[in-house]
């Protein structure tokens, strides 16, 4: 019942560092000067009026395009052989002649997608399966993807 209760001393946290706030305005202003530049490659002033630039204006028209003319596509072996998984790029499948390597969509054509050597070099053939609007490309993909293991060659 005597105990006496240590007095508690004050906790005193070291000061705090006083940081430059240089590097941070040095950034934002970088940060900006970036945004600046990028927006001059889109827009352009005449007479006062902001507008596209004549490159952004051609690729406004042509991306709406590029939705209705998509196509649905796979590669397909050329060769008995081993692939590699395209997605996780560690495992490799045996494929026979014709079996589907890779099936895809795109609005850019096989040229637009694909190389000649790139095609070579993997031993794959590109085969349209379907052509429409990027929507129905988009869900014929998926089902070829569903229906793989029940239609595994093409020809």
């Amino acid at each position: 019942m005597g105990a006496t209760i240590p007095e508690k001393q004050p906790h005193n946290p070291p000061p705090k560092k006083l940081r430059s706030v240089f590097p941070v305005i040095l950034a934002g202003a970088l940060f900006l000067l970036v945004c600046a530049l990028k927006w001059q490659d889109v827009v352009e002033y005449v007479n006062g009026e902001a507008q596209l630039t004549q490159k952004h204006q051609q690729q406004l028209k042509k991306k709406p395009n590029e939705l209705e003319d998509a196509e649905q596509y796979a590669l397909v072996a050329m060769k008995e052989g081993m692939y590699p998984c395209l997605h996780s790029g560690r495992a490799l499948y045996f494929l026979h002649i014709g079996e589907v390597w890779k099936y895809g969509v795109t609005v850019k054509g096989e040229r637009g997608r694909y190389t000649s050597l790139f095609l070579q070099e993997n031993s794959v053939q590109y085969i349209i399966q379907f052509k429409g609007t990027l929507t129905e490309c988009l869900q014929a993909e998926q089902l070829q993807l569903f229906e793989y293991p029940f239609c595994l060659k093409i020809w």
